[in-house]
């Protein structure tokens, strides 16, 4: 077993494929200390399991898969949770854009790195974690990010999220607090023990009460990067 520091949580694993080995890699920590999030020899049964019924997956993509989402369902128990969503780092500030698979996310993050250069970097391009840190809302890079290998192990304030729809015209609006938080529980794990879901609600009522949440209607124009920017900035 080695030991990683995943969003801020230490993390007992043992990957055996290159996928997960390789993106974990940049998260190994030298630190002494116990672990709060251990995955037994019990995962590699998972992954075989998972793997034969979903026999379009190698057991390296299997692996990837079954670490990510046990990874993210505890981390419910440690003031934190997974949003489905490419995260963009300005100036030292999160963004974080959420949708369904194939409507842009990672194209406009992508814009972003485009617009403002070196001052954009990408923090995580599909699972980025939240974590509640007394009353700051910090975005994490973890090795889970998709079908890419674009993440960081660092973390970020966070300035604002957004649910990305296309439209051939780029305007923003901030959502209404009920609608923030079911955008946000349709666009991460959701556990199935109630105490989990439980507490699953209760971050995502304080990350809408302390993060501004937007829906943005955007083409994939350099403009979309700009439009989305300036209104999560604006005070």
């Amino acid at each position: 077993m080695s030991l990683y520091k995943i969003a801020k949580l230490y993390v007992e694993m043992k990957p055996k494929y290159s996928r997960l080995l390789n993106q974990a890699k940049f998260y190994i920590t030298t630190d002494d200390c116990l672990a709060d999030i251990v995955f037994d020899d019990d995962i590699d049964l998972s992954v075989i399991e998972f793997q034969k019924k979903n026999s379009h997956l190698s057991l390296d993509e299997a692996e990837y898969i079954i670490y990510g989402s046990k990874f993210y369902n505890e981390l419910i128990k440690h003031n934190g949770f997974l949003l489905h969503s490419s995260c963009v780092i300005v100036d030292n500030y999160a963004y974080m854009f959420s949708a369904p698979s194939g409507t842009g996310k990672s194209t406009h993050t992508q814009l972003y790195l485009k617009v403002f250069g070196n001052r954009a970097k990408i923090l995580n391009d599909d699972k980025p974690a939240i974590l509640i840190n007394n009353n700051e809302i910090v975005a994490y890079g973890t090795p889970f990010s998709g079908k890419t290998n674009l993440n960081i192990n660092e973390s970020y304030p966070i300035k604002g999220i957004c649910f990305i729809e296309r439209d051939s015209k780029n305007h923003i609006e901030q959502m209404p607090i009920i609608k923030a938080i079911y955008s946000i529980y349709d666009q991460t794990i959701r556990p199935t023990d109630e105490n989990r879901a439980d507490l699953l609600f209760q971050y995502i009522e304080k990350v809408v009460e302390n993060i501004p949440v937007y829906k943005l209607y955007c083409n994939m124009e350099d403009e979309a990067a700009l439009v989305s920017f300036n209104k999560m900035n604006k005070k």
